[in-house]
């Protein structure tokens, strides 16, 4: 993928995850990596709802932004760590979608026994609450990247999602919190009928 069309497809897929409820305020970031190892990903403190190409910031494998006036997101710990666990990996989303949150804040993963789920969403894991943008955090996450999942719920936090391509990240990311709603709503509806 050129840098130019990964600039495109960030845009586009992040204002997809707005729309679907996904992300809210200025939370969220998106990131793609190129064939040359660097990493194009969403800015700092911008809303994913209405972002322009040139806003997103371009970032050596070890992070540092190639122009140094732009600030990459500050979760890019994560995005780095989900990129040296798995080399298939070519872009991460992470959101805070509503349900899914709700879910971790239990301290668990809500059932996934859905067909959606079960057929479509793929490996799928828990992290326990670490603080955002923290090494700690994107340690967790790699960890259970290098485990083979493709989705990672973090306590208190939300979603990551990786994957080969955004439209895979964007599905598994938009399926993860169906899923959450469905059970939420099953486990609504279980206590009203008691």
């Amino acid at each position: 993928m050129t840098e130019s069309h990964a600039r495109a497809e960030i845009v586009r897929y992040a204002s997809l995850l707005w729309e679907r409820r996904l992300v809210f305020g200025s939370s969220g970031n998106v990131s793609v990596r190129l064939d040359d190892g660097t990493i194009v990903v969403t800015p700092t403190t911008r809303s994913l709802r209405a972002l322009e190409p040139e806003t997103l910031v371009r970032v050596s494998p070890a992070g540092t932004p190639l122009d140094p006036a732009q600030h990459a997101t500050s979760e890019l710990p994560l995005h780095l760590a989900a990129y040296r666990a798995r080399p298939d990996v070519r872009c991460v989303v992470h959101t805070h979608p509503t349900c899914c949150v709700a879910w971790s804040k239990h301290g668990r993963l809500f059932p996934l026994d859905t067909v959606g789920a079960s057929e479509s969403l793929g490996p799928i894991a828990f992290t326990p609450f670490a603080r955002p943008g923290s090494e700690e955090l994107a340690n967790l996450c790699s960890e259970a990247f290098a485990a083979h999942a493709d989705t990672v719920v973090m306590e208190r936090h939300g979603l990551s999602s990786v994957a080969a391509d955004l439209e895979t990240a964007f599905v598994r990311t938009d399926l993860a919190e169906q899923t959450a709603h469905i059970e939420l709503a099953a486990l609504l509806l279980g206590t009203a009928n008691r």
